[in-house]
């Protein structure tokens, strides 16, 4: 079922995450620490779990919490 997600990137990241669009539904907010925060509707949690894993420590999922927790759940099993 289609879900708005938020994802938080480092300010490491920051400078690509915002060069490209990800999604057509994103909006992009800058932190006044370099990070940004990506928030776009996607179809599901799994669309975008492996996404945000390949970001490692440089991306965290904020919203919705089943979505952070499934995220954390891959990385703890890795």
């Amino acid at each position: 079922e289609p879900t708005r997600v938020k994802i938080r990137f480092t300010a490491l990241a920051a400078g690509y995450v915002k060069e490209k669009k990800w999604h057509e539904s994103q909006s992009l907010k800058e932190n006044p620490d370099g990070s940004v925060e990506l928030e776009m509707k996607v179809a599901g949690i799994q669309e975008i779990k492996r996404w945000v894993l390949n970001w490692g420590a440089q991306a965290e999922v904020q919203a919705p919490e089943s979505a952070a927790e499934a995220v954390r759940a891959e990385r703890d099993a890795r």
